[in-house]
């Protein structure tokens, strides 16, 4: 039995690393995808592709260990102890402490690394609190606001779980942005969001592996979409709807409209169908503008390609306007592409038709502006 004593809520120096052990609930490792994160060797793996241990190793082994702030531990009084904050750290020492699992980690460690490092991280400082929500604020603001931020979706599910496990003791969200120093709307969108994500998967409507583009999570999109009055439109979201969000944010008659909103976001890997947006800004405009417009929906539920749906929504003549001049820059490049003409015959043919097609096209307009000018 370790001689190792930590109180509550007092700064520790002399912790034994060989104490402390990976919090598998790190919200840092909420990414959308399912983690292999169940034991040593699969955490570290994980932190490393999430959080840069390379660097950090390489900071360790020129500085040596620095107990500028301590690790923030879970645990009875004498260990073993949950690092709640500072699993990044602790993945680092473990590599440093242990040659093997760096190599099986596939982390490179420097080839010889002094003796005055590796005792430099045999024991460190902890701060032991008492239970997890001791530590929440702390942690929410770091990696919130603070220099070590995590994705957006893990952040948004570190809030929500906050507020769900909490708001029945009069927790509000507006009490929760001020704990972790950020604006309210942020707080809400990421609460709502969540919210309605989970409401999704517990339908079986969407699970976020199954997402069709592979990579982080764009949880950004949902969040995003649903500020938007388009989307809180058709998915029946009154104004303000995520003040005081319930747990079940959307009707059961607006619940396959939650589904569609989701499959033209991520589209779906299994079904394997893409996204509508291929970059947030414009698409995610786009889309919600095609989602409450009647024709525009059913092109894009028929298949159509999201500017082709869109098309219904915008002024006709400008897209007949928008039409005419890509063809007259396609007809440009054509003609600074003339020397490379090699003289083939089917080539000519396809110019004689663009002829042809050009000279209704002049007619028609002709006609039409005639018929304009005499009124």
């Amino acid at each position: 039995m370790s001689e190792f004593r930590a109180k509550i809520n007092e700064p520790t120096a002399n912790c034994p690393t060989s104490l402390l052990n990976f919090d598998y609930d790190n919200p840092r490792l909420t990414t959308g995808d399912e983690l292999s994160a169940r034991d040593e060797k699969s955490i570290i793996c994980a932190l490393r592709d999430l959080a840069a241990l390379d660097e950090l190793i390489q900071s360790i082994c020129t500085n040596e260990y620095l107990n500028l702030e301590p690790l923030i531990v879970l645990g009875e009084e004498s260990g073993p102890f949950t690092v709640l904050e500072g699993n990044r750290r602790l993945a680092a020492i473990k590599l440093i402490k242990d040659r093997n699992l760096a190599r099986e980690c596939k982390v490179s460690l420097p080839d010889d690394i002094r003796q005055e490092v590796i005792e430099s991280v045999q024991k460190i400082s902890v701060w032991r609190v008492e239970k997890r929500s001791n530590a929440q604020a702390f942690i929410g603001f770091k990696h919130i606001n603070g220099p070590h931020r995590w994705d957006a979706y893990a952040k948004a599910r570190f809030v929500a779980d906050w507020y769900k496990k909490d708001k029945g003791k009069g927790l509000t969200i507006e009490s929760i942005a001020r704990q972790l120093g950020d604006d309210n709307d942020t707080i809400r969108a990421y609460v709502g969001a969540v919210l309605v994500l989970e409401q999704a998967e517990n339908e079986r409507l969407f699970d976020i592996k199954d997402r069709f583009n592979r990579g982080r999570f764009a949880f950004s999109h949902f969040y995003t979409a649903l500020g938007r009055k388009e989307y809180q439109e058709f998915l029946g979201l009154s104004k303000g709807w995520n003040q005081s969000p319930s747990e079940q944010p959307i009707d059961q008659d607006k619940i396959p409209h939650l589904k569609e909103v989701l499959s033209y976001l991520y589209g779906s890997k299994q079904d394997n169908l893409p996204p509508k947006i291929k970059s947030q800004n414009p698409d995610l405009k786009f889309v919600g503008e095609v989602l409450v417009h009647p024709v525009a929906l059913e092109k894009l539920r028929g298949g159509s390609e999201l500017n082709v749906a869109y098309n219904e929504v915008r002024e006709p003549g400008a897209v007949f306007s928008e039409a005419l001049v890509q063809v007259s820059l396609k007809i440009d490049a054509a003609i600074n592409l003339l020397a490379k003409y090699d003289g083939s015959f089917s080539l000519l043919q396809i110019a004689n038709e663009i002829q042809e097609k050009s000279e209704t096209l002049v007619m028609t307009m002709r006609r039409k502006h005639d018929k304009a000018s005499d009124k």
